[in-house]
């Protein structure tokens, strides 16, 4: 029976045939590259979501369907009783061959019926990062299941997680922190000092909200922080509303990743996220690395 060999260091790319699964591979492959770390991209079918209908995955590039590893994900447990999957192996399928494309040779495959947030919490003692897309019609709803899936991921998981929004994944060579202030803050620009996978990235440190001494004085500490750990910080204060103010600056700096805490301030939370984490995602315009 075919086993993935999944180690504590693994990457579980969450691959959805709506949610943009060739960025989504793009941006696991870019993670497991960095990370040195073997890749398990996860197909999770709901068995009351599950149909037998048209997948289309014309953005997966590199797409060979071997017969032997079809025969692999048929003997993976629960796969004969899912309504869809041929369609999942054939998603599955695809992403691993753009992952081997794109030069990253350490990839192993899993196809579960359940919830997602069951099997990531199953995974969660092998996995060290885990990298979800976000639905394309979500760019334009709110809330619709694909969102739902995410606000629990969120909320479940311990690890680190990439969202790609978009269908285009850009490796980043900079990136933007949300820095809200407070012992939060300095706690994440700790975690991103500590963050091999933004070690040498330039970092724009961005608080939105008044100029004054005090932030100013611990944007100054923050950023000899970053500095200690060999990062180049440019601070950023601006005041307005905090996701238009963050998607501005992404956009017109050309920063195609945002990283903010999972702990943040609630007033500043609020402002940043609306009432679901999928307000924050249509409105800025990059992927999002949350960090625990």
């Amino acid at each position: 029976m075919f086993q993935p060999a999944l180690t504590m260091n693994t990457v579980l790319a969450c691959v959805d045939a709506h949610g943009h699964p060739s960025a989504v591979c793009d941006g696991a492959t870019w993670v497991a590259h960095r990370l040195h770390a073997p890749l398990n991209f996860l197909q999770v079918v709901d068995e009351s979501e599950a149909h037998t209908g048209e997948t289309h995955f014309s953005d997966l590039t590199g797409y060979d369907a071997s017969p032997t590893r079809t025969q692999a994900l048929d003997a993976m447990p629960g796969s004969h009783i899912i309504g869809g999957q041929s369609h999942s192996q054939q998603l599955l399928e695809g992403v691993r061959a753009r992952a081997l494309h794109l030069g990253h040779s350490m990839v192993e495959l899993s196809l579960r019926q359940g919830k997602l947030t069951d099997a990531l919490l199953d995974l969660s003692a092998e996995t060290r990062m885990v990298v979800m897309g976000l639905h394309s019609h979500h760019l334009d709803s709110p809330w619709r299941q694909g969102s739902h899936h995410l606000e629990q991921a969120l909320q479940a998981v311990q690890q680190p997680m990439l969202v790609v929004t978009r269908s285009h994944f850009t490796p980043p060579s900079a990136f933007a922190l949300a820095y809200h202030g407070g012992a939060e803050s300095l706690q994440l620009v700790d975690a991103v000092a500590d963050c091999e996978l933004l070690q040498g990235l330039p970092c724009h440190l961005v608080h939105v909200g008044a100029r004054n001494p005090d932030i100013q004085a611990e944007m100054s500490q923050a950023a000899q922080r970053l500095a200690d750990a060999g990062f180049s910080t440019h601070i950023v204060i601006e005041s307005g509303e905090v996701a238009q103010v963050l998607g501005r600056h992404l956009t017109i700096q050309q920063l195609p990743l945002l990283v903010m805490s999972a702990f943040t301030h609630n007033g500043w939370r609020q402002k940043l996220l609306g009432t679901t984490t999928s307000t924050l995602l249509r409105r800025i315009p990059t992927s999002v690395l949350v960090l625990r």
